[in-house]
């Protein structure tokens, strides 16, 4: 690809250097679909449990549940995503600690989300940080201005799995400067580092792990396969480079949170 990517970055949204963060474990999860049977994430209560069990083995000791918000396909509300992980939290027990937050499709009923501040956001320090999703083969007409209009209303604006967009892989550096400009932070999947969604955007976020420019990364976790398949050799790519995992989580609370 031949791109230095980190010069199209501030400081403030690169990630420290390897040599200068010497913690690895991956503490949180940032993006998974854990809370069963709203999108099409897990199903059951039972591959819920089967999912945190491999998330703990695999080092995590807590998540932020992200279910779809995509209107036409998972009609999905923070109100009723709020009842469901209520439930989900007194079926769960043990020491792994879940937070809600949310995966919205950006289109044009986000923007009259935002109007109304009515966001499903993980609250880190004094941030509210929200996960958008762009389209995956064409670009939304509306997705910078969501994310600009995000940072405006006091968000910060998280674009998922940057990496799987195919007009950022066609020109990475233009689209880079622009998300760049929104203020918003990079989120990558780390099923992507070993191949999970093909060659282009196993590349792609090699690229982007290789300049330090993720901010987040997810497991973007739908199947309790996908653990051993995909996380694990993909977390063995991370910490090998001595990269530290979602260390920009490290304020979350450790109680369970809506």
């Amino acid at each position: 690809m031949g791109l230095n990517l980190s010069r199209l970055w501030s400081g403030r949204f690169a990630r420290q250097s390897p040599e200068s963060a010497p913690e690895t474990a991956p503490r949180w999860d940032f993006h998974c679909h854990l809370l069963p049977g709203v999108d099409d994430g897990l199903r059951t209560l039972e591959e819920t449990r089967q999912a945190i069990s491999g998330l703990q083995q695999l080092g995590y000791g807590g998540a932020v549940l992200t279910p779809h918000i995509y209107p036409g396909a998972y009609d999905n509300h923070p109100q009723g995503l709020r009842k469901a992980f209520a439930e989900l939290q007194q079926q769960v027990s043990g020491d792994f600690v879940l937070h809600l937050a949310a995966e919205y499709f950006a289109d044009e009923s986000m923007l009259t989300a935002i109007t109304e501040h009515n966001l499903l956001y993980l609250p880190l320090g004094e941030q509210k940080v929200v996960l958008v999703e762009f389209p995956v083969l064409m670009p939304s007409p509306v997705g910078t201005d969501i994310l600009i209009e995000l940072q405006r209303a006091g968000y910060q604006p998280v674009l998922a799995h940057v990496e799987r967009y195919r007009y950022v892989q066609q020109q990475p550096a233009a689209w880079l400067e622009k998300i760049q400009h929104t203020g918003a932070w990079l989120q990558c999947d780390i099923g992507s580092l070993v191949g999970q969604y093909g060659p282009h955007p196993q590349t792609l976020a090699r690229h982007l792990l290789a300049q330090n420019l993720p901010t987040l990364w997810g497991t973007d976790l739908h199947r309790v396969e996908q653990l051993e398949r995909y996380m694990r050799p993909g977390l063995s790519t991370l910490t090998k480079r001595g990269v530290p995992i979602n260390s920009a989580l490290a304020s979350l609370s450790a109680a369970n949170s809506l």
